[in-house]
């Protein structure tokens, strides 16, 4: 049955605040009373039972659907109601308080209609203490204590005038918050962001909250310029950077945890306070979202492990600094800062251990090849060689060293594993195991029984041209590995004689052809007036000059020694080199003494001589 009194029901109010005002408009003293005489609740009308929605419309005359729109319903499955089109959380109920905007109070005062007593509504957003200001007035949202418990918000104003009576303020415009009236869209069902349209509201709103913390705590200062310290311009801040979508609010908070991770020395809780929030929904569906996106941003823009908490333990690693790798890798620091820099993943200039980040992926490889390294010390230990005869194995080229180019720094002498190994067994394999080591030498005392190199041992050993090689049992240590040293020796000198062509004369042999000394012959060669072939003597581990037969039996056929001349006349130099001077025939090599004088044969066929005048 319809009421004898009629107000007008707003497009915007909650069935139970219409319930209210109807009481009031008809005289009853309380909404209690009034459904005293029904068999409607306060509870069944505020939450939209369909029996207690059904006799509101018999009773102002509005349609049922119309009437529950903003009914405030549990949401089955969870502990968070509907308010409209919008899913809150039971944080966000309003409970037994009374919620209001002052100024709408005196808006609805000065433009209702009817009984004074039954103009104030209350609006659908005010269900919710999800929304703290006024979207029409910026002001924030009162809250009072509901009186004895009753939810009556018509008498709740009629009898507390003192709460409505202050309008100074009215004149003052504040700016209503863009969260809010995101938040009163999604009620009435409006889709506005499509990144936040795709959560629960309450869940946008706790976005907006913990995002504008996170983003406050990194960027005090840009956040100041709104004058922010209050919690509500947190959220709003948040909200400001949301609204633009997920792609701009993963990339504002990956520079952020970019430029934190090259300037905090620790990375613990780096997202905070967002995985905390998220951590206490980790089972919620609504949150699920949300919960792999930021575990995602945490993992690709901050130095964690696999392992290391970020929302939950980080699958995989994304970035190093040059501290975490140095710690995982088991490098020091300058040495993955070096090996970084060489490969172009690392900037040059100064470089901080925890500030300096770069892409794990790319750093494996190279950081994995280093750990397949030994420094020289290793290496001496493995093989029991001394420095200087591991760097004359590494000059020869027996074993590589890497990590060499350091520009004016000092090189790093690393030796790979598989290249010291691999230099072991070549050095061992045809060693065989003897008690008996008689005419045996250490292969570095050999050296000096040979006088070679070692290195030019090794390579007879590698090479297979020395055979009688034995070791002591053992491990297979530098000072275990024993040659034969006279086998050694001649093979040495063979080798040597190989080396060289046969048929190159030395100093030694040219002089004999000549049949002069070696004192004679080095002034030829070094003024190439008796041509020359430089070769390298292994024996003497030096270039040296080798003559050609030919050539000097042609330079026989052209030239002759004043020694030679002398023979032919059967007298002395000097009396041939005085008669030659009186036949004004000039030597073809003249050294700067008599002795030393050669002649072109060409110039001594007219040359005639008595032995009896001399």
């Amino acid at each position: 049955m319809k009421l004898p009194v009629s107000i007008m029901f707003h497009n915007d109010e909650t069935p139970l605040g219409f319930t209210s005002r109807l009481a009031a408009a008809n005289g009853y003293p309380s909404l209690d009373i009034f459904l005293g005489f029904t068999d409607a609740t306060t509870s069944s009308i505020a939450r939209g039972d369909p029996e207690a929605i059904a006799l509101l419309a018999a009773w102002s005359g509005y349609e049922c659907d119309n009437l529950a729109r903003y009914a405030v319903r549990t949401a089955h499955g969870t502990h968070g109601f509907h308010l409209g089109e919008a899913l809150f959380s039971r944080d966000n109920r309003r409970g037994r308080i009374h919620r209001f905007c002052v100024k709408c109070i005196h808006d609805d005062y000065r433009n209702g209609e009817g009984r004074r007593v039954a103009r104030p509504y209350v609006r659908a957003w005010w269900e919710t203490r999800g929304v703290k200001t006024c979207p029409v007035h910026g002001s924030r949202i009162t809250e009072v204590a509901c009186e004895s418990g009753q939810d009556d918000f018509a008498r709740f104003v009629e009898s507390n005038p003192h709460l409505f009576n202050d309008d100074a303020g009215e004149s003052k415009t504040d700016c209503p918050r863009e969260l809010d009236s995101y938040l009163i869209a999604r009620i009435r069902g409006a889709k506005t962001c499509p990144f936040l349209d795709e959560l629960e509201a309450y869940v946008a709103a706790d976005l907006c909250k913990y995002l504008g913390r996170f983003l406050h705590r990194y960027r005090n200062a840009a956040h100041e310029e709104h004058n922010a310290p209050h919690e509500l311009d947190v959220a709003e801040y948040g909200f400001g950077c949301a609204k633009r979508g997920q792609d701009h609010m993963s990339q504002q908070v990956s520079a952020i945890l970019r430029d934190n991770a090259m300037k905090s020395r620790h990375v613990r809780y780096p997202l905070d306070p967002i995985p905390r929030w998220l951590r206490r929904h980790l089972n919620s569906p609504t949150h699920s979202t949300l919960v792999e996106l930021f575990q995602d941003i945490g993992e690709r823009n901050t130095p964690l492990g696999e392992g290391q908490l970020v929302i939950v333990p980080a699958s995989k690693r994304y970035l190093h600094n040059v501290r975490s790798a140095s710690v995982e890798y088991g490098l020091m620091e300058n040495r993955v800062v070096e090996l970084l820099k060489g490969a172009g993943i690392l900037a040059t200039g100064e470089v901080s251990g925890y500030k300096s980040c770069f892409d794990a992926e790319l750093a494996k490889p190279i950081l994995q090849a280093a750990q397949e390294t030994l420094c020289i010390t290793e290496a001496e230990s493995f093989l029991k060689m001394t420095s200087k005869r591991l760097h004359e194995m590494i000059e020869a080229g027996f074993l590589r060293q890497v990590e060499a180019d350091r520009g004016d720094k000092r090189a790093y002498t690393r030796i790979k594993k598989e290249d010291l190994l691999e230099f072991q067994r070549r050095l061992f394999e045809r060693a065989e195991i003897r008690t008996d080591l008689e005419g045996y030498l250490p292969i570095w005392k050999a050296t000096q029984r040979c006088n070679c190199r070692l290195r030019d041992l090794v390579e007879m050993i590698f090479t297979g041209q020395l055979h009688d090689i034995a070791r002591i049992d053992g491990p297979l240590i530098f000072p275990n590995l024993y040659i034969h040293w006279k086998s050694a020796k001649e093979k040495r000198r063979s080798l040597i004689k190989e080396g060289i062509d046969d048929q190159l004369l030395t100093i030694a042999k040219a002089a004999a052809v000549l049949k002069t000394t070696q004192y004679k012959v080095y002034p030829l060669v070094a003024s190439k007036f008796l041509p020359s072939i430089t070769r390298y003597n292994p024996h003497t581990r030096r270039d040296q000059p080798f003559l050609d037969p030919k050539s000097l039996e042609e330079f026989k056929r052209v030239h002759i020694s004043i020694a030679g001349i002398a023979s032919l006349y059967r007298t002395r130099a000097d009396a041939i080199a005085r008669r030659l001077e009186l036949l004004n025939i000039k030597p073809s090599y003249d050294p700067g003494h008599r002795s030393g004088r050669y002649y072109r044969r060409s110039d001594l066929k007219n040359l005639t001589f008595d032995t009896a005048s001399t």
